[in-house]
Order: C-alpha cells, then structure tokens, then sequence
C-alpha cells in the first residue's frame, strides 16, 4: 500500500500524540459546595479520594483512533498488487463491419490474463476491469460502424491505470480493420502510445476489395443535391449508389435488387414514399447521419409510416426522430431521405452538407465500409520495436481511492462511541480508595439556645 498524500498521516499522528498527553496531564477536579462555619457543618463523613490508575483508556483509544483513521483517509492509501512481467490492453471490435463476432470472442479471450483490461468498442468505446475475459466471451455484435480514435483513447486512459503493476504493458487490436473505422484524428492519437501495438485481424462483414462507389444524382443541374455532390468529389463513374430527386420508376428499383446497389429516393418536393404528412410541421436545428452532423434549422414535414416494418433508420433529428430509412430489397437496398434542401442560402455549398451527403450516398449496410487499411496504414498502426515500459507511460491524472470512503465511515462511528463513552465516563469513577473520617462532635446542650445565639453572633463577626 501506498499514500498519495502522506502529509495529512503525519499531522494525524502528531494530533493522536497530543490527545494522549493532555489526557495523561489534565486531571479531573473534585465537586465543591459552599462551607459554611465550622460550628455549624453538618454532621457528615468526610470522602478523601486517591487516584490508584489512569482512567477512561478506553475512551483514549477511541478518540486517539478516529485521529488516525481521519488522517488516514485523507492521506488517501492505495492497494498496489504484486507487480507482473505484462499487462495487457485488449481492443475489441463489436461493430457491425464483424462478419462472426465468435472469432472476436475467441481473440479476446486468448489475449486476456486475469488482471487485464478489455476495451469494447463500435462507435463509442467502453473499458471492462473486473473479469475481462469472462466479459469477452459474451460479447455481442452491434449495428454501429466502428471507430478506432475513441477505442485508443480508452486504451491510453486504461493503460495509464495499469502502470503501477507491471513492468510493461501491451495495446492489442482484435478488428476487421476496415478503412471507415480510421478518421483523420487516429494517427496521431496512436502517436501517442509509446509502444508497439499488436494487431489480430479478423474476418470482415463484407469485401474488403470493394471499390470507392459512384453516384448517380438524376435531377436538374442547379439542384442543391448535385451541386453538393460536386463539391464533394463524389465520382459520377460506375456508378454503385443513385440518388433520384425526382420520381423513382420501377426501373431504379431493379436497379438496385439486381447487384449490391443503392437507391436514394429524396425528392425535391413532397414525401418519400411510404413517408406520411406529421401532426404538426415544426423546425429540427440537425439532422445526424452516422458521423456527420449538419447544424442549420430545417422543416420537418414527414414522418415514416408505422406500418412499414423492417425499415433501417439512416438518418436522425437532433431529437432522435427519423430523418432517413433505409430497406433492403434484393441484393440492395432503397434508401429513403425526407431533409428538405433549402433553396436559398449557402447551406448547399457548406463542407457539413457534403458530408452529410456522403452518409446518405454511401452503399448499402452490407458492404458500406467494407474496404480495408492497406499495408502502409496497417504498418503504421501497429508500430515496432519493443513493448512500452511502465517508465514510458505517463501516471493517470486520477488515481481510485476505494478504501477513503470506509476509512471516513470507520472514523464516524468511532466518533459517535466517543460520545456515548464520554457520557459513561461523567458517572463516579470506579477503582478510587475512600477513607471515612470520624464524624464531628457537637458539644452544644441542644436545649442552649442562649449558646447558638452567641455562636451565630461570633460567626457573623468572624464573616465581617
């Protein structure tokens, strides 16, 4: 064990060594009641106490440690376990890009040790301590695209916590390692960790040979849709995603059944089909696709028919409703955009707009992001030479403290037995010697009332 502020122990220990000298130094004082003259005492027995011991140890004891455990607590102890050789930082990929989430399963768990830490992650990243390996095998697959940047911070964090007890520590990636999961802030993030990292590949959910898709706007030239596709690059070539402004006929549903295509209905004007008319219009300030987010107040008109089942929501307000949705049919599927494009403004022509309109271009579920990091990209991310030592790894910025609280809790009820001890204490102590003087005689005739005038008077001369 180890104190992260041992200052505050030694100030406890100076004020429990303070306790118990002024319990030892101070001494109880003796009741006192007015005396009156001597010839008129009563007839009583005279008590002289003698201390034979020290009293109230117990009640020393008790307040000496509530000092300690006081001080204790805020010095804040940590439990170190025995150092090992390695520890390690599992990542494990749950995302939908997984073509068989038990070869995940099993990865993870021949990478875990008891003491190691598992990084479960998609779009968002959650670290599992306690039981690792047993967590990782009752992983399940989601239906989020996986993202790499928010994985690897998880792991610095969680590495950093890990230091303290082994001499090196290990990052390894269990992923398909499709290309969508790297953003432009991976690179540097990974930069980050001084070590090598090892990588465990598994099988992706769909191609990972496939090509970067065409699209195909059909409407007018000056519409806002195909302007924005210009503007982001968008490849008009073979094409594999069409996006129909106007009317979309029987054909382009054919279309997009025969091979692995997408069709993108977002008309100009009026409702996506099997989209119906909302109780009220009103104004949503985003709309969210995936990872873009498009910040601008547009109309909400439409909202998708409950009654068509088995729909994909593509595309979210700010408030959670569907903006976009998304179908299978044959080996493609139809994608279905109710956003309304503004037709005057800037908005078109701002870098959030493209972006959100590479979310909604993209392929269909099965083979969107499918392409993998290449050689150079992979090279990169997984590094060489040797493991990082715990000498290279920065402390964490916050270090757990779970025994504080039961210290703190400890100190309180001894705290509350100090004050009932103190009330046991105030009662006649036990253990004290007594010796019965002889009583005093009265010499006075009990008839001489002359006498106890004349006493009465010499004791108010004496008193004045």
């Amino acid at each position: 064990m180890t104190l992260l502020a041992p200052l505050f122990l030694y100030v406890a220990l100076a004020v429990a060594a303070a306790t118990v000298a002024l319990h030892f130094i101070v001494t109880r004082q003796p009741p006192s009641s007015p005396l009156p003259t001597a010839r008129f005492a009563p007839r009583s027995s005279v008590r002289v106490t003698t201390i034979s011991r020290p009293e109230d140890l117990l009640l020393l004891l008790v307040r000496a440690s509530t000092v300690l455990l006081v001080g204790l607590a805020f010095a804040r102890p940590v439990l170190i376990p025995e150092r090992r050789a390695v520890a390690r930082v599992v990542l494990a990929d749950v995302s939908r890009g997984v073509a068989a989430i038990e070869e995940v399963r099993d990865s993870a768990r021949s990478l875990l040790g008891e003491r190691d830490a598992l990084v479960v992650f998609d779009s968002a990243a959650r670290v599992v301590r306690g039981g690792a390996a047993d967590s990782a095998a009752r992983l399940e697959r989601a239906e989020r695209d996986g993202r790499l940047s928010p994985a690897l911070i998880a792991a610095l964090r969680t590495a950093a916590e890990l230091r303290a007890e082994a001499d090196s520590i290990e990052i390894a990636i269990v992923s398909p390692f499709r290309a969508s999961e790297v953003d432009g802030a991976t690179q540097a993030i990974r930069a980050l960790w001084p070590g090598r990292v090892r990588l465990m590949p598994v099988a992706a959910g769909g191609e990972s040979s496939a090509p970067a898709p065409g699209v195909d706007v059909r409407g007018a030239p000056d519409d806002g849709v195909a302007i924005a596709a210009r503007l982001a690059g968008l490849p008009a070539a073979d094409p594999t995603v069409r996006v129909v402004r106007g009317e979309a006929t029987a054909g382009d549903s054919a279309w997009a059944a025969a091979g692995r295509r997408a069709l993108v209905r977002w008309p100009a004007g009026g409702a996506p089909p099997g989209w119906r008319a909302r109780a009220t219009t009103d104004t949503a300030g985003a709309v969210v696709a995936g990872e873009a987010v498009l910040v601008y107040p547009l109309e909400r008109r439409w909202e998708p028919d409950p009654d068509a089942a088995g729909a994909r929501v593509a595309a979210r307000w700010v408030d959670g409703a569907p903006a976009a949705v998304e179908r299978a049919v044959g080996a493609g599927c139809i994608r279905d955009v109710a956003i309304p494009v503004p037709e005057r403004g800037d908005v078109v022509l701002r870098p959030a707009f493209g972006q959100l309109l590479r979310a909604l271009a993209a392929p269909c579920r099965a083979t969107a992001g499918a392409a993998g990091l290449g050689v150079e990209a992979l090279r990169a991310l997984a590094g060489d030479g040797p493991l990082a030592s715990r000498e290279q790894v920065a402390p964490p910025d916050a270090v757990a403290t779970p025994l504080v609280p039961w210290l703190l809790a400890a100190a309180l009820a001894l705290a509350l037995a100090e004050l009932r001890l103190r009330r046991r204490a105030a009662t006649p102590t036990r253990g004290v010697e007594e010796e019965e003087a002889p009583p005093r005689e009265d010499r006075t005739p009990r008839g001489d009332t002359t006498a106890l005038a004349r006493g009465g008077a010499a004791a108010r001369v004496e008193a004045g």
